[in-house]
């Protein structure tokens, strides 16, 4: 009763859409169930539907611009948004986040700007291959901490997320992955995934977990049926997963229901699993095609809510990706996926100048005229709308203000710098090896490199000379960037590349197929009987596509990427870890640089699937 009555007084005071003070927030978070049903039933629809609504603003044209430029601080325009759509979440991703004073500078902006709770202010640091702060401890990602298969290690990187996120001012991290990479020519997962195998993805999902929670971050599973057995990118085209309830039940679902109870949310996947909803739609194109998993009432609400018993957040993969983007209406598509059982709904359009908020506009319309004639669409918003706010309420999710100095004692610290680099260090694996590694260097040292990509090279090369001057021995260092993957190399080039070179860095980055042109280039070193190493840069499984390969390394990952707007930067901490791998310095008191300890986390199949040629838990040493 007395409960009841402090959140009675504490609303007498708040009026709709209106910034609630920290010290009155303090006292919601001791009642956090009993302050969201009231603050919800005192809410508009509209402001009801902004704590659902999670948009990203990552790039900008004002009138009179030329073109859109990031967003790195907040506008006039967009806190305008904010204020009459009542966001109540936003998502940042490498655009928005130059260095720490400016990503400070642009979360205590947006939390300025807000309506009434505190944002959710999100990303995506995943690690490795996702990462979004260009200045940060990005560590070398789940496969690699997968090689490692350490707890305690996943745990520090999980602590070391969370320190940086918190003190930058976000509050919710989309991650961990725990799809099972079941699929070896799985495009958009990958080294992204942890293992395939389920075990071992549980047992590090909640390692991460239980070491970003060390810091108030809230988590999101992902992606949730299972991405991990996919032959075709979400951001593109929709896939269907061929597999029957009983194969899904062993295979992808384990790490969901090991991981769930210590997670805050889950993450949808835009997925068709007839498995478990063989529901057909009509799309935009007329085409019949199923229903994917992000817009499936039967995959979220039957199965996830009612027969696993989730209790935290759903969260929708983002709405614009290609897989529900081109196929469906975006109001339609929105609708479907709060009444599937969708909590927050993750970029459901996408604005850059003061024209296209009409989309949003648009969207609020309609889902106030739709919930209006629907009482499941609005009992669902009504739901979802609590959830959230008690999940804010719950997690103390504070609209205060950091502090750039503080922050920059703690983002990429060179204490975080340097276990990012003893992590990937241990993470090397040499999946094969005959007599070539460890290579002993010398005074005077020819080396050629072999890419799909300048950048590539670039970095090679860059570490290279640093190994260089770390052990006083000179490099001559040549390249060529090839495509791989294709034919069209010739002997004769190829001849003339590797004339006099004492070892060849073939950087192999996804292969599949028939790579003709990096079997060409092995042969030619065969033939000249010149060592050689691939390096599998992503990937461990580029070497079932070669034959005659005598060293191969991996180091699961060179590049981090985000595929929806072409923004990449270097993980350099894995290609100098893997360049390390392969030498031992000069003189009598010779020694590796580094002894590979990784063992594979993933079964390296024939093209044909039919064969394993390299079982999960291989790992060569010295």
């Amino acid at each position: 009763m007395k409960k009841l009555l402090l959140i009675t007084l504490l609303f007498s005071a708040i009026s709709h859409a209106e910034v609630i003070p920290e010290s009155q927030l303090h006292q919601m978070w001791k009642a956090p169930q009993t302050a969201a049903e009231k603050l919800v039933a005192e809410m508009s629809l509209e402001e009801k539907i902004g704590q659902i609504v999670m948009m990203d603003f990552r790039h900008w044209q004002d009138e009179g611009q030329d073109q859109k430029q990031p967003v790195i601080e907040l506008n006039s325009a967009i806190a305008e948004i904010f204020a009459k759509y009542h966001l109540g979440s936003v998502i940042l991703f490498r655009e928005n986040l130059i260095d720490t004073p400016q990503t400070i500078k642009l979360i205590n902006a947006l939390q300025d700007a807000r309506s009434n709770l505190p944002l959710m202010i999100s990303t995506d640091q995943e690690g490795g291959y996702v990462t979004r702060l260009r200045i940060g401890t990005e560590m070398p990602g789940n496969m690699a901490l997968g090689a490692t298969r350490s707890q305690k290690l996943t745990e520090i990187v999980g602590d070391i997320h969370g320190q940086e996120l918190s003190a930058l001012g976000f509050n919710f991290n989309f991650g961990p992955v725990v799809d099972v990479n079941n699929n070896q020519n799985n495009p958009v997962i990958g080294v992204r995934s942890y293992s395939d195998s389920h075990e071992w993805v549980s047992d590090l999902a909640k390692s991460y977990i239980r070491g970003i929670h060390h810091h108030g971050i809230m988590t999101s599973l992902k992606h949730f049926p299972g991405h991990g057995n996919v032959i075709s990118d979400t951001h593109f085209a929709l896939p269907v997963i061929q597999i029957d309830k009983a194969t899904w039940q062993t295979t992808e679902l384990p790490p969901f229901v090991n991981a769930m109870p210590y997670t805050d949310a889950i993450m949808t996947a835009h997925v068709v699993l007839p498995a478990l909803d063989n529901t057909q739609l009509t799309n935009i194109k007329g085409e019949t095609i199923g229903t994917p998993a992000t817009l499936s009432y039967p995959i979220l609400t039957e199965t996830l809510r009612n027969q696993l018993g989730f209790k935290g957040l759903i969260v929708t993969d983002a709405m614009e990706m290609g897989a529900i983007s081109s196929n469906f209406n975006t109001d339609w598509a929105v609708a479907e996926a709060i009444k599937a059982g969708n909590d927050i709904i993750l970029m459901p359009v996408a604005i850059s100048n003061s024209e296209e908020v009409a989309k949003l506009d648009s969207l609020y319309t309609s889902l106030k005229e739709q919930a209006e004639k629907d009482p499941q669409l609005m009992q669902r918003i009504n739901e979802s709308a609590t959830r959230i706010v008690k999940s804010k309420l719950e997690k103390r999710i504070s609209a205060d203000h950091k502090s750039a100095e503080k922050a920059e004692t703690i983002v990429a610290s060179a204490e975080h710098k340097a276990t990012e680099n003893d992590i990937s260090a241990k993470a090397i694996t040499v999946i094969e090896n005959q007599g070539i590694l460890p290579w002993k260097l010398k005074n005077h040292n020819k080396f050629f490199i072999y890419s799909d990509e300048q950048p590539r090279n670039d970095l090679i090369t860059k570490h290279l000379n640093s190994i260089a001057e770390e052990t006083n021995v000179d490099m001559a260092l040549e390249s060529r960037v090839a495509k791989l993957g294709l034919d069209g190399l010739d002997a004769q080039t190829i001849d003339s590349d590797i004339e006099g070179k004492d070892l060849i860095i073939l950087a192999t980055y996804n292969l599949k197929d028939n790579p003709a042109n990096a079997q060409r280039i092995i042969d030619r070193a065969k033939l000249k009987n010149i060592p050689l190493v691939v390096i599998s840069t992503r990937n461990p499984y580029d070497i079932a596509y070669l034959h005659d390969v005598k060293s191969n390394i991996a180091i699961y990952g060179i590049t981090g990427f985000d595929v929806t707007n072409n923004v990449r930067n270097a993980l350099e901490t894995n290609i100098l870890s893997g360049l390390r791998t392969l030498f031992i310095s000069d003189g009598p008191d010779a020694v590796p640089l580094n002894v590979p300890q990784g063992k594979l986390p993933v079964n390296i199949k024939s093209p044909d699937g039919k064969t394993t040629l390299y079982a999960r838990g291989h790992g060569l040493s010295w």
